[in-house]
């Protein structure tokens, strides 16, 4: 298992680069920063070209980031059409030369496997339905704890599903959730408790697609189940839940809390349940390892 501390520092600089206030529209580019700085911490660096499915991740990371820095200087109708056609792309990009869709013991039609096409075909749309779904909830709803809390669910999410894989076998996989989410925290922590009504908006194509890129590197190559994987992608949904009206205040602290915890719950379990089997499958192969080592 990868060092506890130097992850924790992964985490803390992250955080600290991305904390620094600045205008709204700069502000992903202070969450790029932050990813670089934990990144570099953690000495997890692309390859060039990338060779795995965690090196084109990173490479597509600044371009989901650009997109939302763009925001502002282009008009709505042309960056939303760039949004959901990036927001297209993480399946292609996370599977791009793998056996998923290369098995070579298949036959190959443009140079895919039918059951490449199937994959790509079925999972492609699933990033782009969910940053629409999010977006609607967002646009719709008059409930301000519905914005304030999602940045949180969402690095909760990246954190607990990071550690999911790295219990599966993934450990660069896994890791690559503490910068990302150490990058975002300084956001959510901002529009969650500390103004009425938040005055940075949430980069969606970085946050949301970030989460879905991490949960398909570990469907696909860690050990992450189809069961997590889609718990996970649904869980930012919590953030939509009705809440009573005993529970409204003029900030919305008190229901961008409930929505936080509950989401911490079951992110728990999860995690629970992904420990139960570790604990079953690998810490006696652990133990036996370490036991080996210490003979002379």
């Amino acid at each position: 298992m990868p060092d506890a501390l130097l992850c924790l520092l992964a985490f803390l600089t992250a955080a600290v680069v991305a904390a620094p206030g600045a205008a709204p529209r700069l502000y992903p580019l202070l969450i790029l920063a932050g990813c670089v700085s934990g990144l570099l911490v953690l000495q997890i660096l692309p390859g060039l070209p990338p060779v795995s499915a965690a090196d084109r991740f990173l490479y597509l990371l600044p371009v989901l980031l650009l997109v939302d820095f763009a925001e502002t200087m282009l008009p709505q109708r042309i960056h939303r059409l760039l949004q959901y056609t990036l927001l297209l792309t993480p399946v292609p990009v996370i599977l791009y030369r793998s056996v998923w869709l290369t098995q070579p013991a298949e036959a190959t039609i443009q140079g895919l496997t039918p059951t490449g096409w199937l994959l790509l075909a079925c999972l492609t749309p699933l990033p782009l339905t969910g940053a629409v779904l999010l977006r609607r909830l967002m646009t719709i709803s008059s409930r301000p704890s519905i914005t304030s809390a999602l940045p949180l669910n969402l690095v909760c999410c990246l954190l607990c599903s990071g550690v999911v894989i790295m219990l599966g076998g993934y450990l660069k996989g896994g890791l690559l959730a503490l910068p990302l989410a150490g990058s975002m925290l300084p956001l959510a922590l901002r529009n969650g408790f500390g103004k009425s009504q938040p005055d940075r908006p949430l980069p969606l194509t970085y946050c949301w697609g970030s989460l879905c890129c991490l949960l398909l590197i570990g469907l696909f190559f860690g050990r992450l189940t189809p069961l997590q994987c889609s718990c996970f992608a649904a869980i930012p949904l919590v953030t939509a839940l009705p809440l009573p009206t005993g529970y409204a205040e003029p900030c919305g602290r008190r229901q961008t809390a409930i929505r936080t915890a509950l989401t911490a719950l079951l992110c728990s379990l999860l995690l629970y349940q992904a420990w139960s089997v570790f604990a079953v499958r690998m810490l006696p192969l652990l133990a036996v390892s370490q036991h080996l080592s210490e003979q002379p």
